[in-house]
């Protein structure tokens, strides 16, 4: 049996009873010993338990939970965000593994940065809230430290595709990068330069997709051991990971939504497996 701490951060319980089923599930059942909101989490401390459950924090994020809990002198390692046990294909084991794994998701485009949100993993990417053409991610794996060295050099300004939000445009080197969460170039390169010295080299997960056979054959030639592609057809490469699409032109935004759960859509794989081992395990049948 689970031993779980409530730790509530706001009165958003969209996750929770979906999160103790789960966990009670996996573990014959799931013992709270306590609920605490605020600072009177300091007075469980010492107590026993397996899991601080974080209740209500998804807004917020992970890294929110973590410094709090650093704040109280909570063990880390013990944090499970409730919406996080929500996600197809969650363990605890395989979430701690992950957590343990000083992970780094390189990604063309947001998704790296959904996922991350998705599953309450800190960001060591620089690519989060940025995208790029396939073609200049491309270029830009086929030598990432080069470029890394290379300085932000402001282009423009434009607008978002519903002409709602400006941003800016920077070139690394010869590939352009489309800052689109950010209003200026200066808080954009901040961003970066903050990001880019996160990266952990030893395990990269890189991650993109295309509508293109041939954009596809090229990503699938980079010396990663952990790269997918999303494609809206099937393929025998092995970085090629087919999500079901009829209409190519609105591909894009259809692999934002299959990989963020709360929008009510379903993961096609297993995300851990995925981003563990590189590994494709379905969680529907195509």
């Amino acid at each position: 049996m689970l031993k779980v701490l409530d730790w509530y951060f706001s009165n958003d319980m969209t996750f929770l009873n979906d999160a103790l089923r789960i966990l009670s599930r996996q573990h014959d059942g799931v013992e709270i010993i306590g609920a605490a909101t605020g600072e009177n989490i300091s007075k469980f401390a010492q107590n026993d338990f397996d899991v601080i459950l974080a209740i209500g924090a998804k807004k917020i994020g992970m890294s929110e939970v973590i410094q709090a809990a650093n704040k109280f002198n909570l063990p880390e390692e013990k944090l499970l965000g409730d919406w996080v046990v929500r996600t197809p294909g969650f363990t605890l084991e395989k979430y701690r593994c992950l957590q343990n794994s000083n992970l780094s998701i390189l990604a063309v485009n947001c998704m790296g940065g959904i996922l991350s949100n998705t599953l309450g993993l800190p960001f060591r990417s620089p690519f989060i809230n940025f995208y790029l053409s396939g073609a200049d991610f491309i270029k830009f794996l086929s030598k990432p430290h080069e470029y890394l060295a290379e300085k932000l050099i402001y282009r423009e300004h434009k607008l978002n595709s519903t002409k709602t939000i400006e941003f800016p445009v920077v070139a690394l080197g010869d590939i352009l990068i489309n800052m689109v969460h950010y209003k200026s170039f200066e808080d954009s390169v901040e961003a970066w330069k903050k990001r880019k010295t996160r990266i952990n080299w030893d395990n990269l997960f890189i991650m993109t997709w295309t509508t293109s056979h041939k954009e596809l054959e090229q990503f699938d030639a980079l010396p990663y051991a952990k790269k997918v592609c999303f494609v809206p057809f099937k393929s025998d490469l092995d970085s090629a990971w087919y999500l079901e699409h009829g209409l190519k032109e609105k591909f894009p935004m259809y692999v934002h939504f299959v990989i963020e759960t709360t929008r009510g859509n379903m993961f096609y794989y297993d995300p851990f497996d995925m981003l563990l081992y590189g590994k494709k395990t379905p969680l529907i049948e195509m």
